[in-house]
């Protein structure tokens, strides 16, 4: 069957948005290691002004654009929301159904179908978080190694130092955002693992519903795109164990 995701665009939006916030991140931290070379070797120099102006600029920038993110992330993951019941219920919320994306076409629309697919949604959202993690560290650890350097051994401009100081706090929140997915996201995989394989089908419902809850709960705590290129580079495994883990299971 072809895939197809009609939210998809708005991700990629989204996701633009996200690589044009790391692409400011990086600038600043450039333009500040500039200005206080330019500050401490050349004392006399013309450009720390300008350079100055140009990081204020790229952190007011950050700001805005992290907003606009916020608000169309959120929007992206209404449509997904939509798209998830209306494939596993008898319902059209979504002007545009996907196909091709969930691997439950087998199963009967209803309850017992939102579960799966929800199952399905944590195993490959605690299995994408976990390879970002050790991304995200590497990241974290560079950045924060470079700013504290900088700041208590090199700069006295006070500006610089707040502002060099909120560039490893969105690096670091993010890190800790994606290690909270995926423990979340774990905990749901494993609580549907439960589900499947020792719950009576009289209760059955209740603790689907419940644990469902406790999924979208937990990707609007965090409010971050997974990795669309670990997601490609991971999918057609995660798809095949996932099949594996369904006659396992005898779902």
């Amino acid at each position: 069957m072809d895939r197809k995701v009609p939210y998809e665009k708005s991700y990629e939006l989204v996701n633009k948005l996200s690589q044009s916030l790391n692409i400011i991140l990086w600038l600043s931290t450039i333009v500040a290691v500039i200005i206080l070379i330019v500050d401490n070797f050349f004392p006399q120099n013309t450009y720390s002004f300008t350079l100055n102006v140009v990081l204020v600029i790229l952190s007011i920038s950050y700001f805005f654009i992290e907003i606009i993110q916020r608000h169309l992330f959120h929007d992206a993951e209404f449509e997904r929301k939509n798209d998830f019941i209306d494939n596993s219920l008898k319902l059209k919320l979504s002007e545009e159904n996907s196909t091709g994306y969930f691997n439950n076409e087998d199963l009967k629309k209803g309850i017992y179908k939102l579960g799966v697919n929800c199952f399905e949604s944590s195993f490959f959202t605690k299995s994408i978080t976990k390879k970002m993690i050790t991304k995200h560290l590497i990241q974290s650890g560079i950045v924060l190694l470079l700013i504290i350097t900088l700041i208590f051994t090199v700069t006295d401009n006070l500006l610089i130092q707040i502002l060099l100081l909120a560039l490893p706090y969105s690096i670091v929140n993010d890190t800790i955002k994606v290690y909270r997915l995926h423990k979340n996201t774990d905990t749901v995989f494993k609580q549907f693992t439960n589900i499947f394989t020792t719950v009576k089908k009289g209760k059955l419902d209740y603790l689907i519903i419940d644990n469902i809850i406790n999924y979208e709960k937990s990707l609007s705590r965090a409010a971050i795109l997974l990795d669309s290129k670990v997601f490609n580079k991971m999918n057609k495994h995660l798809s095949e164990k996932w099949n594996e883990l369904k006659a396992n299971l005898k779902i």
